[in-house]
């Protein structure tokens, strides 16, 4: 009989090595597997914040993190979307909100009433019949309990002290009996495998199992055959990311604000004790200092303490599972700190790790499906970026204009072309984006469908313009409903 996988090392640093030994210790602790982590020196600064999506929650289900004490230790604040400034070039503004049920009209989405009613002359925004973005912009959050009667239940984002997260993430794996080394000296390949780690003192460790947690390092499948890295950048144009802080912002906004500026972007991410800057940009059209300088005059915000930048380079590892080495995180895809998506693809990978964990400690064909899921919900959050900068109208800068050019993914291309002729969405598998985040951006950054699905013409106009009157009054109405987010994170 095969041998089981009967012990698992992770190698790595921060938030994705902890949270995947916590899972892998609560997934299979109680059937007998080890696990343990060989911690590297962390990256994380006390500038650095990680903004999370609505998912995250599943992934904190996945591993035991209650919401509330999270948000405690972690300075966190709730969020209901991000809006998006500058894309244009003037003034034009709209918010993604983080809406979860499709607005509907006699079973077709509610989104192709909407452009019919534009076409005829109605001037209001796509964005106010969103409950997310509504709520966001005026600050509010939902409880997450609404009547399933009305538009539902809100889910909300998340911002997070980078350094506060990780650590919360560390005391959990440890308390749940995952062990933990230092010193890291190098791993030692055999046939394109991991044999056992080396430690500064000249001791092995082995496993059946090595997940590579440590980042772009990638320290583990990096040494192996058939684990190039294929970039990304010629889409994603920023090479450089930096983060800083300034003074909390009171009252709390409900949103991040990410602003285009001629170098790249710059995103505010409000935390209860500060208020995190990140910001994407290329090298070659600005500095760091610049770049600091640039926000500080766009925002009016004092940045204190050390600013910190470092070198990024988007991309994909084009196998992340070779042999008995697993990378997750950025070990395995590097895309931008946009959208909110760093914890997210941890959590691709940590959730794929667990539903594909080895039958046997031999050969290993879940590799083959990991790798393909996670190559799927990369590109497709890849598509989702890049939709941004290839619909954006700033002109006479060099950055934005060459992320216009037409060359870019296949499959961005087929579903820019079918909502620009009737504003469908196109899915794929392993989506992290719905329809209506898709719908949100696309028509935010200015892609108007150029007409409608025929069913819409089967509602009378009134009653298609009375339904619209009623759903912006229950919008309005709920939204006043819900409290601040200052409010939402007093004790209950």
């Amino acid at each position: 009989m095969s041998k089981r996988v009967e012990r698992v090392v992770v190698v790595g640093r921060d938030a994705a090595a902890w949270l995947a030994a916590l899972a892998l210790r609560r997934a299979f602790g109680p059937v007998g597997v080890e696990v343990e982590v060989v911690e590297l020196p962390s990256l994380l600064h006390a500038v650095d914040v990680y903004a999370a999506l609505p998912s995250l929650a599943g992934l904190h289900r996945l591993v035991g993190l209650d919401e509330r004490e999270m948000l405690r230790a972690c300075a966190g604040v709730p969020v209901g979307g991000q809006r998006f400034t500058g894309w244009s070039g003037g003034d034009g503004a709209f918010v993604h909100g983080y809406d979860v049920q499709r607005l509907a009209i006699e079973d077709l989405d509610f989104l192709q009433y909407w452009i019919k009613a534009r076409g005829e002359g109605l001037r209001v925004p796509f964005e106010d019949f969103s409950p997310a973005a509504s709520a966001a912009k005026q600050g509010r959050i939902g409880r997450g309990d609404g009547d399933p009667s009305s538009l539902g239940a809100l889910q909300h984002g998340y911002h997070l002290d980078a350094r506060a997260y990780a650590a919360l993430a560390r005391r959990k794996a440890l308390s749940a009996g995952v062990r933990a080394r230092t010193e890291f000296a190098a791993a030692e390949f055999d046939a394109n495998s991991i044999a056992a780690i080396r430690l500064d003192d000249g001791s092995r460790i082995e496993a059946d199992l090595f997940v590579d947690a440590s980042g772009a390092e990638a320290v583990l499948i990096g040494g192996l055959a058939g684990s190039d890295f294929e970039s990304w950048g010629r889409w994603l144009p920023g090479d450089r990311i930096l983060a800083a802080s300034a003074p909390a912002l009171k009252p709390l906004p409900a949103f991040a604000q990410i602003s285009a500026v001629p170098a790249g972007w710059i995103g505010l991410h409000p935390l209860r004790d500060r208020t995190a800057l990140v910001a994407a940009f290329s090298s070659e059209q600005a500095t760091d200092a610049e770049m600091l300088e640039s926000a500080a005059r766009m925002t009016g915000l004092r940045f204190g303490g050390d600013a910190i930048a470092a070198p990024f380079a988007p991309g994909i590892r084009r196998s992340p599972w070779i042999g008995n080495c697993v990378a997750l995180g950025e070990a395995a895809v590097a895309l931008e700190p946009l959208d909110s998506v760093q914890l997210h693809l941890v959590h691709a990978g940590i959730s794929n790790l667990v539903a594909l964990f080895p039958a046997t400690a031999g050969e290993m064909p879940e590799s083959v499906a990991y790798a393909n899921a996670i190559a799927s919900h990369a590109r497709n959050v890849r598509d989702f970026q890049v939709a941004h900068y290839r619909l954006n109208r700033r002109t006479g800068e060099a950055l934005w204009d060459r992320a216009r050019e037409p060359e870019g993914p296949v499959s961005l291309a087929a579903r820019l072309d079918l909502f620009g002729a009737r504003g469908r969405v196109v899915l794929y598998d392993d989506e992290t984006f719905e329809e209506q985040s898709w719908a949100a951006i696309l028509i935010g950054h200015g892609l108007m469908p150029r007409s409608h699905d025929l069913k819409v013409d089967k509602v009378p106009p009134r009653e298609q313009m009375e339904r619209f009157q009623n759903l912006l009054r229950l919008i309005a109405g709920e939204v006043r409903a819900m409290p601040t987010a200052d409010q939402w994170l007093e004790p209950a």
